[in-house]
């Protein structure tokens, strides 16, 4: 069992960009989208939920860091050896791909690491970008971002409108 709780106050503390727009508040909404997503994508929630901490954990600014998802990656498998947190190595390699490759890869063809990428670009509403069914990896995602211009939910109410979503 991971306690997530500890393993947040643990990534929190050790990075090296205290960031409003990748933060914390960033990181619970990705984690609240993957677990809204793997409803209808089946994706291993465990992995969803690690992407969600270490994803953006390593960012050195809000601008273009195109090397923070591999930062990211390999302090997760630091903290995996260090069993700050315990899962299989299929879970791990879904997390390290994920976290390498969230900004790179449109989609995987893995419905874990896609719920991954997903849930990570349905939070492109704090940065005002509208959602794009065409730019996600899941039809799930697909589907809440067609919904989203269909109700013409502003940017900035994108979160609150995500909090009242049903499939």
């Amino acid at each position: 069992m991971i306690d997530f709780a500890a393993l947040q106050d643990y990534v929190f503390e050790d990075r090296v960009y205290d960031s409003n727009i990748h933060g914390l508040a960033h990181w619970r909404q990705v984690e609240f989208n993957g677990l809204l997503l793997a409803k209808k994508t089946k994706a291993d929630v465990t992995v969803v939920r690690l992407f969600a901490l270490f994803h953006d954990s390593k960012r050195e600014s809000d601008g273009y860091d195109s090397k923070h998802g591999g930062r990211g990656a390999e302090f997760a498998l630091k903290c995996r050896e260090e069993k700050l947190f315990e899962i299989t190595d299929e879970q791990f390699e879904k997390l390290y791909h994920a976290c390498k490759h969230h900004t790179t890869e449109r989609s995987s063809g893995d419905p874990t690491i896609d719920t991954c990428y997903d849930a990570d670009r349905l939070d492109l509403g704090r940065v005002d970008f509208l959602l794009d069914p065409q730019k996600m990896a899941t039809s799930a995602g697909a589907l809440i971002a067609t919904k989203s211009r269909k109700e013409n939910v502003p940017t900035q109410k994108m979160r609150d409108w995500l909090l009242r979503f049903e499939f």
